[in-house]
């Protein structure tokens, strides 16, 4: 799902996601009122402007805590700070799913990832 606030925007398109991490063995205990942490990340086709992005994601419910962090990519998918400013905001998350909005301050549509951390 995804919709744009302007028309002269391009709307980023999911290329590539990996979890990176799974725990091998008995789950360690985390601590407070945390019962599991997840992170995955997923790479973006290039896009600019405001649009509402939506991810799937299982792990996910209406009551997890999710934190989105988006970077500029180089052609290789290595993060970097560019020129551009990138940000996500009003993260909601659902069951499986997560909508939010993403900022892609810039006249050009740019490659972007986004790193996805989960507290259940």
């Amino acid at each position: 799902m995804s919709t744009s606030d302007t028309a002269d925007s391009t709307v980023p398109q999911v290329r590539e996601s990996g979890e990176v991490d799974t725990r091998a063995g008995a789950a360690e205990a985390i601590g407070g009122n945390v019962n599991a942490v997840w992170r995955n990340w997923w790479t973006w086709g290039p896009g600019n402007g405001t649009h509402n992005l939506q991810l799937s994601w299982s792990v996910i419910g209406v009551n997890s805590t999710v934190v989105i962090i988006a970077s500029e990519i180089d052609g290789n998918g290595n993060r970097f700070v560019a020129s551009a400013p990138i940000r996500a905001s009003s993260i909601a998350p659902g069951n499986g799913v997560v909508n939010f909005k993403i900022h892609i301050e810039w006249n050009s549509p740019i490659p972007m990832r986004t790193d996805v951390l989960v507290f259940n």
